[in-house]
């Protein structure tokens, strides 16, 4: 009785993104994972799987882009890629992605005031966030002086 290969659900791949490089060229490999790795960093994804294949169909039946994969990845440590393992079966890695950078306002810039809030309860507001290490963006100083003017349960 033939073997019956574990779908990718089995091992549980589903859940996090793939890139598939089967057919490609070393060179179309590595343009596409570089890009393709810093996209999904940027959209805040924190694993992600890169199939390379096992090589099997490869001229003489040898890997020919796991190895470039890998020294990619080995380049790409610290900035963009965390941690990398390879995959049991040998035909993918399990990439472990660096946080994306987080967008800062320059120095003494604030975010566009929430239109008619009372100065002094915006004050208030911006001070809570503040204190609890927020940084007080429009959304949250609007949420924090809804919360302020609750009326209290005491």
């Amino acid at each position: 009785m033939p073997r019956r290969r574990r779908s990718s659900s089995a091992r549980g791949d589903d859940a996090h993104p793939s890139l598939d490089l089967h057919g490609d060229t070393v060179e179309e490999a590595v343009r596409r994972t570089r890009g393709w790795l810093s996209a999904r960093r940027n959209e805040g994804c924190r694993i992600v799987v890169v199939i390379t294949g096992r090589g099997l169909h490869s001229p003489g039946g040898a890997p020919v882009l796991r190895g470039e994969i890998e020294l990619l990845l080995r380049e790409m440590l610290g900035e963009v890629v965390e941690d990398f393992v390879p995959r049991s079966g040998g035909g993918a890695f399990r990439v472990y992605l660096t946080p994306p950078p987080r967008r800062r306002r320059p120095p003494g810039s604030s975010p566009a005031p929430p239109v008619g809030i009372d100065p002094e309860l915006r004050r208030r507001a911006e001070e809570n966030l503040r204190d609890l290490g927020v940084d007080p963006t429009p959304t949250l100083i609007q949420a924090e002086v809804r919360r302020l003017q609750r009326p209290s349960d005491s």
